[in-house]
């Protein structure tokens, strides 16, 4: 399993990534009784008999990463939802895009912690593709919305040190925004 919440969507997100996506939506909605997370993306998809493949542990492509000889996102996403009596689902068509998609109990004990939302979309962001990621966050109805393009239209290189500070600083400070009641 993931540590925390928030490698799993990392992880989850990279597969878009790999899957040469070029338009990303990851949603995060929490409240104290469901965490609803939704990752959706226009990348090369998967046929039925790949998607099914793909919750095997011991499946790999291949192609990806030449040397591995498993793939633990999916899997890891599934046993984390069975484990704390959540849903996990996963939609994928050849050549148009995939959807994944998990409802967990923030209260159920043997959910991981959710960890450092902050760090996961400063990372995301700064991730080495030429696409676009949008984030939608919301904590009890409270939320905001970011783009990887709009962020780059407004500070330019997300890798250089002056933009990662600003980049930092205002999901942060978003983070705050939705957290402070």
């Amino acid at each position: 399993m993931h540590a925390t919440i928030c490698d799993l969507i990392t992880d989850l997100v990279q597969n878009s990534f790999e899957a040469d996506a070029t338009e990303i939506t990851l949603s995060v909605k929490e409240t104290e009784k469901n965490l609803n997370v939704v990752i959706a993306d226009n990348g090369k998809g998967m046929s039925a008999e790949t998607l099914e493949k793909a919750k095997d542990p011991f499946y790999s492509d291949g192609r990806k990463h030449k040397h591995r000889k498993v793939g633990l996102g999916l899997p890891f996403l599934f046993q984390t939802a069975e484990m704390t009596g959540g849903t996990a689902a996963i939609e994928s068509e050849e050549g148009i895009g995939t959807t994944v998609s998990f409802d967990l109990d923030p209260a159920n004990v043997d959910l991981p912690m959710f960890g450092n939302f902050t760090t996961a979309a400063v990372t995301l962001m700064t991730y080495g593709f030429n696409g676009n990621l949008k984030i939608e966050h919301s904590v009890n109805g409270r939320g905001y919305e970011i783009s990887r393009k709009e962020l780059r239209e407004a500070l330019g290189d997300l890798n250089e040190l002056e933009s990662l500070t600003l980049l930092k600083e205002f999901i942060k400070g978003n983070e705050e925004d939705i957290l402070d009641f």
